[in-house]
């Protein structure tokens, strides 16, 4: 009788210590879980670079990263295919169902979110006039007085509606650029002819568009 309340025992005892018991792993969220994407589409967040959007649930991209340094920041490239067509389980005892198309089931195309540091920029123009146009070296010679040169013009942008941005506008080359609280984030569309109409997609999603950072 002792043998076994002395055995009950140790067992109680180790079941108590640190470390024998197996933690619940936690469950990782879906990628732009939180996002309002409507039916069929689905969402993406890159915590680090502070924003998210909803695209085409037909989609399959690779993603490739690559840090700039003028101006400093990070550059994310998709490439982008919309999936070819896809052939529904068939019932038991049905004939095999017809393949399932989307229209633009092949096509491809890539396009570049570029973020940068925001620093003490109060608005896009300000950011642009110190990250987006050149500035003349200094001369290591003294020269000449000259007449001076024309300052540089920076580009100008259509104001826009981006999410949930500062401010946002539209280049004269078709790319958004977005001011946020601590970042400015470039979209650059890219589509061959007769591929995949990036411009039509995403414009019609720019809505979706969370910056958090």
């Amino acid at each position: 009788m002792k043998l076994v309340s002395l055995t009950l025992s140790l067992l109680l005892l180790a079941a108590c210590q640190p470390g024998n018991t197996p933690r619940p792993v936690p469950s990782v969220l879906q990628i732009g879980g939180d996002l309002n994407c409507a039916s069929g589409d689905h969402g993406y967040e890159d915590a680090q670079a502070g924003w998210g959007f909803c695209y085409p649930g037909t989609w399959k991209y690779n993603e490739r990263a690559q840090s700039s340094t003028n101006p400093p920041g990070l550059d994310l490239t998709f490439d982008i295919t919309d999936v070819p067509c896809t052939s529904p389980v068939p019932g038991v005892g049905t004939p095999s169902a017809r393949p399932v198309c989307s229209p633009n089931a092949g096509l491809f195309a890539f396009m570049i979110i570029s973020t940068y540091q925001r620093g003490s920029s109060p608005d896009l123009t300000s950011w642009i006039l110190a990250n987006l146009v050149p500035h003349p070296l200094p001369t290591a010679s003294p020269t000449p007085p000259r007449s001076p040169s024309p300052s540089p013009t920076p580009p100008t942008f259509v104001p826009i509606q981006w999410g949930n941005a500062t401010e946002a506008g539209r280049f004269a080359d078709g790319r958004r650029i977005a001011l946020t609280q601590g970042h400015v984030v470039i979209l650059d569309l890219r589509s061959g002819v007769g591929q995949l109409d990036l411009e039509a997609l995403m414009s019609t999603r720019l809505g979706t568009w969370k910056f958090t950072a």
